[in-house]
This record gives C-alpha cells, structure tokens and sequence, in this order.
C-alpha cells in the first residue's frame, strides 16, 4: 500500500468512527429526552413544580424559560436531568404543595417510574415501526419450489433431483415454498432425509444427505432456485435453454459444465437479465 492510499485508508476509517460517534450520540438523545420526558410530564400531572429540564450535563449552552421552568441543552451529552422543586431532603423546603417531597408516596413513585416506561413505550413504538416498513426479499422465497438447477456430484444430484422439479415434501412435511424447503433441509445436515417431487406430472420420491455447510453446518443440497440475477444458457447448436435452464448467475463458481440443464451439451453465457 502506497503513502495516498494509506492516507485515503486513514481518513475512511476517521469518518467512520465520527459517523458511529454521532450516531452514538444521536441515539442517546432520543433515549434521555424521552425518559426525562416521562419525568417530566408526570410531575407536571400532579402538580409538581419543575424548575429545569435539561438535556446533558454541566454548563448550559442554550437555555429559555416559559413559566417556573427552564429548558436547557448543555455541554455534556452523555445524559439529562429534570429538577423539581424539593426533590430532595438537603433541598430548600418550603412545605408547598407543588414540591415533589409534599406528595404522597404513590404521586412520588409515579414520578419516578414514568422514565422508565416512556423508554420501554418507545422501544415498541420504534419496533413497531420497523416492522410496518418490511423488508425487501427475493420474491422467488415465497414462490413454489421448483428447481432450476442441480450442480454435477452434490447431493440433490446424487438423489436425481433434475431442473425442474418440483418439490412436495421433505422429511413428510409439505413444502410450499423455498423458505419452508431451505428450513426443513438446513436443518437436518449429515442425516437421511426422503423428499417426494413432481416431474412431468409424476410423483416420485428419493433420499439425499444434505451436506452441512458453513460454521453452523447448515444442511445443503447444492441446487438453485430462481433468483433476480440470471445468466441465459444456449445449447451448442444456438437454441436456447428455456426455463427452468435459466441459472442464477450469482450462483456459478466453476465451469458451466457443472450444471445439469435438460438437452444441453456445451452451454456458455450469453446475456445478463
């Protein structure tokens, strides 16, 4: 590595740990204000006089005072504070009745508990959130699992799995879509597993040994399912392979002799869709 590239290098990760230092930053925020904001609310519903709500610690960097409060946002962002008045027993005490120690225990302790709360209120909200917006998937997972290929020597090979194929149930249960057939066969790695599938309107069955794949050693056959990249594959005589011969290109690693697409002999890549 040269001297401009190690400087480039220098200055990525100098940008990275800014970004995670102000995200960092940003997200206790959001978490400190609404837990001081539960304090606060509760204590203004029971009538009790707040006399600062500040946003971190130390001097005050901007303040401005409506009523008996002042709202702060000060030097230290590493936390926030509501003040009441006679929220303490070394406080000033007046006996007033808008000071936080001339409530009753239960007002006090519903002071003291709305933080809490109003933290876990938003992590369900947020959740919430999350979870309405979704998450893009290919849209094949949820489609029949029909398969567009089996690579030469694996498992499904072995078995006699061909493009094409649908399949109806593994290990007896039914599959009707490529997640469901991905969790019952990366389940069950290194074991006997009988699968029955549909070919040219046949039921037929066989038995595969899923191999296990990865640190976790989830269970594989080695075939591929229609994906949103494709390479298109032509037989030697120029006709096209029509699907299920179309492969994920994604997919391919090692020679395109390693796939076994019905009526081809040599196949070479034509075009990306």
């Amino acid at each position: 590595m040269n001297l401009y590239e190690q400087q480039s290098s220098n200055r990525r990760k100098t940008w990275l740990v800014m970004i995670i230092f102000v995200a960092f930053l940003f997200v206790l925020g959001v978490l400190v204000f609404v837990h001081e904001l539960g304090h606060f609310l509760a204590a203004r519903r029971i009538g009790v006089r707040v006399l600062t709500f500040s946003l971190g610690f130390g001097p005050k960097l901007i303040s401005t005072k409506h009523g008996d409060t002042e709202y702060a946002i000060s030097a230290i962002p590493l936390g926030g504070y509501v003040k009441m008045a006679g929220e303490s027993l070394e406080d000033a005490r007046t006996g007033a009745p808008d000071e936080f120690m001339s409530k009753t225990k239960w007002q006090r302790f519903q002071v003291l508990i709305m933080g809490p709360v109003m933290n876990l209120v938003l992590a369900v909200v947020v959740m919430a959130v999350v979870l309405a917006q979704g998450a893009e998937v290919p849209a094949y997972h949820d489609a029949p699992p029909v398969i567009a290929a089996v690579k030469a020597g694996s498992p499904g090979d072995k078995a006699g799995l061909r493009a094409g194929d649908r399949i109806l149930t593994v290990a007896g249960d039914p599959v009707e879509t490529w997640d469901k057939f991905d969790v019952e066969i990366g389940t069950r790695p290194n074991r006997e597993v009988s699968v029955s599938y549909l070919r040219d309107g046949n039921t037929q069955s066989t038995t595969l040994r899923p191999a296990a794949q990865g640190k976790y050693e989830v269970g594989d056959i080695a075939y591929w399912s229609p994906d949103h990249q494709f390479a298109i594959f032509y037989r030697q005589d120029g006709e096209s392979i029509p699907s299920p011969g179309i492969i994920p290109i994604a997919k391919i690693d090692a020679g395109t002799e390693a796939f076994n697409v019905p009526g081809s002999v040599k196949m070479t890549i034509d075009n990306l869709k």
